[in-house]
């Protein structure tokens, strides 16, 4: 009985290792945006590998004496940058004056400034502006950046696709595609593997409890012998 037992948990336990989903995620990434005194270095991104939940770091790395910029993000998408509701960096400078322990002088003194997109972020180009304050003279520099979707889960087969026998593959692709397949299924491979040894490990020990019990004699009382006979009272 109990050996059925760890049968059907072994069962079980594979059965759920391979209906579990396969869930491929992008990895969160920081994107890194110089302001120059040229201009912005990577200020209009378009690349697919920039999706939501990703962050946009801008760092102040123009030199020039009394020089100060300020990023503002249009994060509603309306077209004008609101204070209420769009992000602003606030007054960056390209230095910031430190104490002898190394602490900050002035406590609003900025070189940086991250914006973060949420997970759930509006799919769409972003556009952002660069305003550069320089003895009282300003330059503004307009930019955006485009924030794609953060597909978690492989897509498959799009209508009008060809798939199976019959259909022209192409070899390199096919390789890739192979290379991907073997990288997905190693892992599953080691779980299954670990799993099966845990159970086979399991089942033995069950079957050995059983056979230990079967070989234990029982307890039972001895009789007590029955004498047929005879006996013949002797006379007095």
């Amino acid at each position: 009985m109990r050996s059925g037992v760890c049968v059907a948990m072994i069962g079980s336990l594979l059965l759920a290792t391979l209906l579990s989903p396969t869930v491929v995620a992008h990895e969160q990434k920081t994107l890194t945006v110089i302001l120059t005194d040229d201009g912005v270095v990577a200020g209009n991104v378009t690349d697919l590998a920039f999706v939501q939940g990703n962050s946009v770091w801008f760092r102040m790395e123009d030199s020039t004496n009394n020089t100060t910029m300020v990023v503002q993000i249009d994060t509603n998408l309306d077209g004008v940058f609101n204070a209420s509701d769009d992000f602003d960096s606030g007054e960056l400078v390209n230095a910031c004056e430190l104490d002898e322990n190394g602490s900050l002088v002035d406590e609003t003194c900025a070189v940086s400034a991250t914006h973060q997109f949420m997970q759930n972020a509006t799919v769409g180009t972003y556009l952002f502006w660069v305003h550069r304050n320089h003895n009282g003279s300003q330059t503004v520099w307009n930019h955006s950046i485009t924030v794609n979707k953060d597909v978690h889960e492989e897509d498959g087969p799009s209508p009008g696709d060809c798939f199976g026998i019959g259909c022209d593959v192409d070899e390199g692709e096919q390789g890739s595609e192979a290379e991907a397949s073997s990288a997905t299924d190693s892992p599953m491979v080691l779980v299954l593997a670990a799993i099966s040894l845990i159970g086979m490990v399991a089942l033995t020990i069950s079957i050995a409890t059983e056979r230990k019990e079967d070989e234990t004699p029982s307890m039972m009382k001895v009789p007590e012998p029955i004498v047929i006979g005879q006996f013949k009272k002797e006379e007095e």
